[in-house]
């Protein structure tokens, strides 16, 4: 009785202490860094493995959307080229959807380096809106909404009153 006792206290203590240890931005970022090691690669499987089969997702080029994996390959592989633009992680915001613990709701900034039109580098940000589910294989993106940011304008340069 007093092992059992112990058992269930033991049990109840260390469930804050472990849900506490879990960051959902933690969680997102690891996930991201995933996805940018394995679009660099241009390793089109491996993002693929990311998502689930049924993931809804939106890229920032024009038609470049996805309902099911045969989809999202074809968008995959025209934009994790190695040797193309280059995807860097730059932070995420994350919350818990649910109280297990299983749904994470997360905001990402992200740059892309690539060339410009006019064959200069260029770079720009990017956000992406994504949810992810716990599985038995690991975290999965479930939405995945990337959108070109537009760059905050500079602000207006105060006026003088300078005299000719």
């Amino acid at each position: 009785m007093k092992r059992a006792l112990f058992a269930a206290l033991f049990c109840v203590a260390a469930s804050p202490a472990l849900a506490a240890g879990a960051d959902p931005a933690a969680i997102a970022r690891s996930v991201g860094e995933k996805f940018d090691a394995a679009c660099a690669a241009g390793d089109v499987n491996a993002v693929l493995e990311l998502y689930q089969d049924d993931a809804r997702v939106v890229y920032p080029g024009a038609g470049q959307t996805a309902a099911n994996k045969g989809e999202l390959r074809h968008v995959v592989a025209a934009t994790c080229v190695k040797g193309g633009a280059k995807f860097t992680l730059v932070g995420y915001r994350a919350i818990w959807i649910d109280a297990a613990h299983t749904v994470i709701g997360a905001l990402g900034d992200w740059t892309i380096a690539g060339t410009g039109p006019d064959g200069k580098p260029m770079t720009t940000p990017l956000r992406a809106t994504e949810v992810l589910l716990k599985t038995p294989a690991g975290w999965k993106y479930v939405v995945d909404h990337a959108s070109v940011g537009v760059p905050v304008p500079a602000p207006d340069a105060p006026a003088t009153d300078a005299k000719p």
